[in-house]
């Protein structure tokens, strides 16, 4: 049985699979929580449906506070990045003068 979001038994059957929620907070869980009872119990569809509302407005809210942390994260990489790439140069060039030291002091040493 596939997902259908007109369907309240598919909305909790995906919610207690976990393919709905995001990473778990205990808001969310709590949250979860709410909407399960107020979807299975007697409540009116009006009850039910501000549950719901509750449901998305949470959702969207983690779902906002993960963009902000890929973003935060996509800046380190960059971050790291370059500071890697400046040291990569850093020692390509004291390895490169390393290495013409070497080869003038080996003909140095072999001409005489």
């Amino acid at each position: 049985m596939g997902f259908n979001p007109n369907n309240t038994q598919s909305i909790i059957q995906h919610m207690n699979t976990g393919l709905i929620l995001g990473g778990g907070g205990s808001a969310i869980n709590t949250q979860r929580s709410v909407v399960l009872q107020a979807t299975q119990g007697q409540g009116s569809v009006k009850g039910k449906l501000t549950a719901l509302d509750e449901m998305v407005s949470t959702l969207g809210d983690e779902l906002n506070y993960h963009k902000r942390e890929v973003q935060q994260l996509r800046s380190e990489k960059e971050t790291l990045e370059s500071v890697l790439n400046t040291k990569t140069g850093d020692m390509r060039s004291s390895l490169t003068a390393e290495l013409k030291k070497v080869e003038d002091e080996m003909r140095r040493n072999y001409s005489h």
